[in-house]
């Protein structure tokens, strides 16, 4: 069963149209790197999606206590080696939660289902 399906075409440049579900997004390289930077980079969109994913976490979870999520933002950065890639993390708090809700949201932010699928061994399989 999929869980996720993207399609994606090569247009002028490293510019790439996406699409997903009838919705398309554009992902390219910055002009330094010879890019039309007409949208993110594959990095940002790999974020993007794990934030995404650890917000939307987030979010079910809190619910489920009745918390208040207000002002509640995800930082990520790659720092990246050719032996292993680290993905730094800070949440920012804007609103009163307390210490102790702080860090419940933050661990449960590490069990969202794209943060488990990366820490896992990914396996890519040629159709």
């Amino acid at each position: 069963m999929a869980v996720g399906k993207v399609s994606g075409e090569l247009k002028q440049g490293y510019t790439v149209i996406n699409t997903a579900r009838g919705h398309q997004w554009v992902s390219d390289q910055p002009e330094e790197a010879e890019g039309l930077d007409l949208g993110p980079k594959p990095t940002e969109l790999l974020l993007s999606s794990l934030l995404s994913c650890k917000l939307i976490t987030i979010r079910v979870y809190a619910e489920r206590k009745g918390w208040n999520l207000d002002g509640i933002k995800i930082h990520l950065e790659i720092i990246g080696s050719e032996e292993k890639t680290i993905i730094e993390k800070r949440i920012e708090f804007t609103s009163n939660h307390t210490k102790e809700q702080q860090k419940r949201l933050t661990y449960i932010s590490g069990r969202c289902p794209i943060a488990k699928m990366l820490s896992n061994s990914i396996e890519f399989k040629l159709l």
